[in-house]
């Protein structure tokens, strides 16, 4: 009948949003690179945990020691969270920049217009993935330092558990920045070397006085926790907002651009 309004399909948003996660669920799983990025972030967490406890009970032996004669036991997994990150930026990414290459981005948006719905969809893949991961990452890193710690090893089970959390914050809101970013710039190299710029050589060159509110250097003191700069729970927050905006730049990107 002339004029009548249109009615929303019942449950028709809620069947939009689940074939887009099972669409993107399915897409991430059968990819090699997912497999890769997993088993590279836990092999290096856990070598390179392992070889900072080793080193430092090496020194303590020989007596070359500098910091003490003990090592809080999360802390070789805390440090090792740097290394392990390019796994998990190179897991975080592929779900966006593998479709840009490829052209499968085209049928992606044409299966599902809403390019926003496309790219927190993507998100919330990797970001729960992330977690699962990060609990992971943790688990290893801190059971490896320990082990390679041996006696010079301190801390109880609660103070272990801190820094798993720790650990799977920082792994969760680095995937998030990641996919952001990935949106934004499309290019695998592109992102790659961007996010492990700003997360990683940045905080190493920048150290003045209001570079802790960048992304890298929030990351670097929540997991350092060391509150003489920033607070970890105000960086934490930091962190997250800078995941927020990446969030935001790659909508705007995705959603002006053509594919």
């Amino acid at each position: 009948m002339s004029g009548t309004v249109p009615r929303t399909v019942p449950g028709a948003g809620v069947s939009a949003w689940r074939g887009a996660l099972g669409s993107e669920w399915i897409k991430f799983w059968t990819v090699r690179s997912t497999w890769w990025s997993v088993v590279c972030a836990v092999g290096l967490m856990a070598f390179s945990s392992m070889v900072l406890g080793i080193d430092f009970s090496g020194d303590v032996e020989t007596g070359d020691a500098t910091d003490g004669l003990t090592m809080a036991r999360g802390e070789p997994a805390l440090e090792s969270v740097v290394i392990a990150q390019f796994g998990i930026v190179a897991l975080a990414m592929l779900l966006m920049t593998s479709e840009f290459a490829t052209g499968a981005m085209r049928v992606t948006l044409t299966a599902d217009p809403s390019r926003g719905r496309v790219l927190l969809a993507k998100t919330a893949v990797v970001g729960g993935v992330s977690v699962v991961l990060g609990a992971v990452l943790a688990a290893v890193g801190i059971a490896a330092g320990a082990l390679a710690l041996g006696d010079q090893g301190t801390g109880d089970t609660a103070s272990m558990v801190a820094d798993g959390l720790v650990i799977t914050v920082y792994v969760a809101l680095t995937s998030v920045i990641t996919v952001g970013v990935a949106a934004w710039i499309r290019s695998t190299a592109g992102t790659l070397s961007t996010v492990l710029s700003v997360m990683v050589a940045l905080p190493l060159i920048l150290t003045a006085s209001g570079t802790e509110y960048l992304p890298g250097r929030a990351g670097m003191i929540l997991l350092s926790g060391e509150d003489d700069v920033l607070h970890p729970a105000v960086a934490g927050v930091v962190l997250a907002l800078w995941a927020v905006a990446a969030q935001v730049a790659g909508w705007a990107a995705l959603r002006r651009r053509d594919v």
